[in-house]
């Protein structure tokens, strides 16, 4: 009871008053300790590092306290391989020394590209397909009745590209299309012929040539060996003339053919 008294006495709760004023100073006194402790008061400028090559743009902000990430990295042709592109924080942002800058740049070489063009596929859908990837392309179109509008075949530098294939985004392709012709051929006698005399001469009738090597050729210079024996459809100087654009199929083979393939 006397300690109930004397704490709402006078005396008591100046004392009272005293422990509060006395907790509320060491309460801010410690708010602005941690403050000072925390950042000293101090922020750095993030500087604007955009356009500015990666060796570049690292010594800016290293000579600021700030580090340094690469995390992405992007393709655009038209663009300085190795120039940064964007930046986190962005620049002018207020930040602690020795924070991180995350930086994106631009790729020195272009990314692989899937070729995912099979034959048949309609040639507009091709195209679309080779403008999203980025790649460039030339259209050549042939006669070849049974597929108007449709792909032949794609090639790069001279090589066929099968579905899967991969090559840089920029190269460019040449994209075989069909288109229709009124015109008709007539079907050569390719019995006797080398493999590239027989292509070629297919090619200048606008028509295609299936080639079977029996047995298979080892190499390049094993298959000058071979000679076309038989050819289907058959020659014959009594048949119709056909529409470009026609699969001949012919068979090659080193040993002498049968007399009856011959003329």
């Amino acid at each position: 009871m006397e300690f109930l008294r004397y704490i709402i006495s006078r005396e008591g709760l100046r004392q009272v008053l005293r422990i509060l004023l006395v907790q509320i100073a060491l309460v801010v006194l410690l708010w602005f300790a941690f403050g000072w402790y925390s950042d000293h008061g101090e922020f750095i400028t993030v500087p604007d590092v955009r356009s500015m090559s990666l060796t570049d743009a690292a010594a800016a902000l290293e000579e600021r306290g700030l580090q340094v990430l690469v995390v992405d990295s992007i393709f655009d042709e038209d663009a300085r391989g190795g120039d940064v592109v964007d930046q986190s924080p962005v620049a002018e942002s207020k930040v602690k020394e020795g924070r991180q800058v995350f930086l994106t740049v631009y790729r020195q070489e272009p990314p692989m590209e899937k070729i995912s063009i099979e034959e048949g596929e309609y040639a507009q859908v091709a195209i679309i397909k080779l403008q999203n990837k980025g790649i460039r392309f030339d259209v050549r179109y042939v006669p070849n009745n049974n597929m108007v509008g449709s792909v032949i075949g794609i090639t790069h530098r001279g090589r066929t590209l099968k579905p899967g294939s991969m090559i840089r985004r920029g190269e460019r392709v040449v994209l075989t299309v069909g288109e229709a012709t009124e015109g008709l051929v007539f079907l050569p006698d390719l019995r006797g012929m080398s493999y590239p005399r027989a292509m070629a001469l297919l090619d200048s009738l606008n028509l295609m040539g299936q080639a079977f090597f029996e047995p298979d050729a080892i190499n390049a210079a094993d298959s000058a060996l071979f000679r076309v024996c038989r050819q289907d459809p058959e020659y014959s100087e009594d048949m119709l003339p056909v529409a470009p654009g026609r699969i001949i199929d012919f068979w090659l083979s080193k040993d002498p053919c049968p007399p009856d393939s011959l003329h």
